[in-house]
């Protein structure tokens, strides 16, 4: 809003200088006042963002989901492990006004109850000590624990304490008897507040992308009308976005044509000519532009603006956003002078350890302290690692890890043992040393011959997503006492330290893979995930696409990136198929079933595989004139081929009939855990179940030593094997017999 001020009086503004003069005056004897009363903790002056509050909500969570690495099946603490530690988060626009933990636990027969109790931590402040009653011994028992909300932050920890007693005099800190299991009905309970925070683009991410919880992310993405092929790419490159943030957690983008979304923050796109009815106030954009604003008809939410004058102003308004080139402050963001981006290299996605070169931990961690344990038993440390899922051995490659490590030194008679673990199996193992509190050690992963995830033993195999563990096992020998002679026992907690100056390597290894192979792409976005930045890859996708087909787009191409840690700004989309657009190219179709599935069957599947490529040519498909599913239920498919145009790339096809068909498709699609055991070229997927089917041809993409390919062409045609077997026999056979008769001639002469 813009004011005029009009000229007054000299008297009049000599007067209103006094005003402020005076009124400056007051202002600065009240700062100065407050400074002098200020506190110490920082915390006390921080700025205040929220502004509002509205209606509260409950969220629960199972204590078994908040184990740290992971849900866990069981949490059972022990007079050794006495501790368990559990985390949770709080998004940036929420607030908590009340937190309580029901806690259902079973303790042993043999505690002694009362004595024996859990200390309740958060942030290590003690909020409770919960006594174990009688009636809690050797039958489920429960009770509710208050947590303190002011000392809720945004990365919160929860530790769980059993002090346990079966007798007065002379315990063992191992005995048997000493044992709590807490029960999956445990839970902890959050009344939380959504608050307005600021329109300030500072605090990107937030509040859109939540990544301080373990929970999808939800982000309406809203558009005047259906999107034409470059502001799909501009909303293909945003999710994308989303996805590299949210990684794991999953993410989820409903689309909205000129409506508001019912809730929640969203993401809108408005050109000069093409904005969403509720943005025909938005000034005329003179540039690519990003707006943090107000949600109209919401206390609280708040819509990121990508405008532009036109299309590929809004493509060039994310991909700075993605940049991270450009200073984000206040509630608006003009984009001047930005410079594109070269096209990465194969491989080179920031996800994945490369091969053939030396990688220090501390270029994989993912937090400070990931590498250390503490404790009287010290749980082992984990490292994720993920590597490009068509690696290929040949016998002579393999993992190796230099290990660097520090340890508390066992005392006495005790011993302990360094072990490695690949995907909870064990590699190796080392004891360690009583007269040194730290080491080195190189380990090996074993060679074999063929894919990585299907080694012919499986307890060496790697995969594309993979978890390297380090623990510390510590054996004590505790002296045993008696009534007469009581002996006290004080256990001491360990440390162990993984130096994040230890390496790993990747050696020997070739990108080699048989196709088509779904379980690559649903696990992890291969091929498109070769090139990170898609700058291979191809969308198709109807141009008067419905939102749920542009739904798939975006949910997809966000998986993409959650694999790559690098956002798809190299993509194209296109609406029709043409050879030169697709020559040299990776395919990603998107569009309603171009059959009729009379039935699940592999001859369908055949026949749907064979409309795709049909399709692609520019031969006619007809859609079908009849649903056979209904509409409550519907059907969706994936279907892989090899490119009619280049017979190194790939086609995939992501396929729906209806709402509910794409609803369906997208909840799988989120979920690659649900899919981690569909194989082939086909999945149908339906209510009830998935189908998958290994139709068509086969092909290769990637490339082996000559030698490896003999071996693997004999490998797979037996007969061919036993052929060349008795070949190589007779002419070893004839040369010997040659030898031999040449030998008896000189012999006799």
């Amino acid at each position: 809003m813009r004011y005029k001020v009009e000229r007054e009086s000299k008297v009049k503004l000599s007067k209103l200088s006094a005003l402020v003069m005076s009124t400056a005056l007051v202002a600065f004897a009240s700062v100065s006042s407050f400074a002098q009363e200020t506190p110490n903790d920082a915390s006390s002056v921080a700025p205040v963002w929220r502004t509002d509050v509205t209606g509260s909500f409950t969220q629960q969570s199972s204590l078994l989901k908040l184990v740290p690495g992971g849900q866990a099946k069981n949490i059972r603490l022990t007079g050794i492990n006495n501790t368990q530690y559990l985390d949770f988060g709080v998004r940036a626009d929420e607030i908590v006004s009340s937190a309580t933990m029901d806690l259902a636990f079973t303790a042993s027969p043999a505690l002694i109850p009362v004595r024996s109790q859990i200390n309740v931590y958060l942030n290590s402040q003690l909020q409770q000590s919960v006594p174990v009653m009688p009636e809690a011994l050797g039958k489920l028992y429960r009770t509710k624990v208050t947590l303190d909300p002011k000392q809720i932050k945004s990365n919160n920890q929860i530790t769980l304490e059993f002090v346990g007693h079966y007798q007065n005099i002379c315990e063992r800190p191992s005995s048997e008897t000493l044992w709590l299991d807490l029960d999956a009905k445990s839970l902890l309970s959050l009344v939380k507040q959504k608050v307005k925070i600021a329109n300030d683009l500072a605090r990107w991410p937030a509040p859109f992308i939540d990544t301080f919880t373990n929970n999808e992310s939800v982000i309406p993405f809203v558009f005047a009308k259906t999107p034409d092929n470059e502001t799909k790419k501009a909303a293909a490159i945003l999710s994308s976005l989303v996805g590299k943030y949210t990684q794991w957690r999953g993410a989820d983008f409903p689309v909205y044509y000129d409506r508001l979304p019912t809730n929640g923050h969203f993401f809108v796109f408005a050109t000069n000519s093409s904005r969403p009815s509720f943005l025909s106030n938005l000034p005329l954009a003179d540039g690519p532009q990003i707006y943090m604003m107000d949600a109209p008809e919401s206390r609280s939410d708040k819509m990121l603006v990508i405008s532009g004058r036109d299309e590929s102003d809004l493509i060039v308004a994310v991909k700075a956003l993605a940049s991270g080139d450009h200073v984000l402050i206040g509630d608006k963001l003009p984009i001047k002078d930005f410079k594109e981006a070269p096209d990465r290299q194969a491989y080179d996605a920031p996800n994945w350890v490369p091969i053939d070169e030396t990688i220090a931990f501390s270029q994989i961690m993912q937090y400070p302290g990931q590498l250390t344990s503490r404790g009287y038993a010290p749980p082992a440390v984990h490292m994720p690692m993920s590597i490009a899922p068509d690696l290929y051995m040949v016998g002579t490659g393999g993992l190796d890890v230099n290990l660097k490590y520090r340890y508390t030194k066992p005392e006495g008679g005790d011993q302990a043992q360094l072990r490695m673990r690949i995907n909870n199996y064990l590699v190796d193992s080392v004891n360690l040393s009583q007269q040194s509190s730290s080491g080195e050690r190189e380990m090996r992963l074993p060679s074999f011959n063929g894919p990585l995830a299907t080694s012919p033993s499986e307890a060496l195999a790697l995969a594309a997503q993979n978890d390297l563990s380090f623990e510390v096992v510590y054996r004590r020998e505790l002296s045993e006492g008696s009534p007469d002679n009581c002996k006290s026992v004080v256990l001491l907690p360990h440390q162990m330290e993984i130096d994040p100056a230890s390496t790993l390597t990747l050696n020997g290894l070739f990108h080699y893979a048989e196709m088509p192979n779904l379980t690559l792409f649903t696990q992890s976005a291969y091929p498109y995930s070769v090139f990170a930045d898609l700058s291979r890859t191809v969308a198709v996708i109807p141009k008067e696409a419905s939102a749920e087909k542009v739904t798939t787009l975006l949910n997809t191409t966000a998986r993409i990136a959650a694999v790559t840690g690098a956002v798809a700004t190299k993509l194209s989309v296109v609406d029709q198929a043409t050879e030169a657009q697709l020559d040299g190219k990776d395919v990603l179709l998107i569009g309603e079933m171009p059959i009729t599935l009379p039935d699940f069957k592999k001859d369908n599947a055949e026949q749907l595989q064979q409309a795709i490529a049909d399709t692609l040519q520019g031969e006619e498909v007809l859609q079908p004139e009849e649903i056979l599913f209904s509409p409550d239920g519907g059907v969706g498919a994936i279907v892989s081929l090899q490119s009619p145009f280049d017979s190194d790339r790939t086609v995939v096809a992501l396929l729906s009939e209806g709402q509910a068909g794409s609803y369906l498709l997208n909840e799988q699609l989120k979920s690659p855990s649900s899919m981690a055991t569909v194989s082939g070229s086909v999945v149908i997927i339906n209510e009830q179940s998935m189908s998958d089917f290994k139709v068509g041809d086969s092909y290769t993409i990637g490339d082996l030593p000559w030698y490896h390919k003999i071996w693997q062409t004999m490998s797979n045609y037996p007969l061919l094997l036993v052929l060349c077997a008795l070949v190589c026999a007779v002419l070893v056979g004839t040369g010997i017999f040659y030898f031999m008769r040449l030998w008896v001639r000189g012999r006799a002469r």
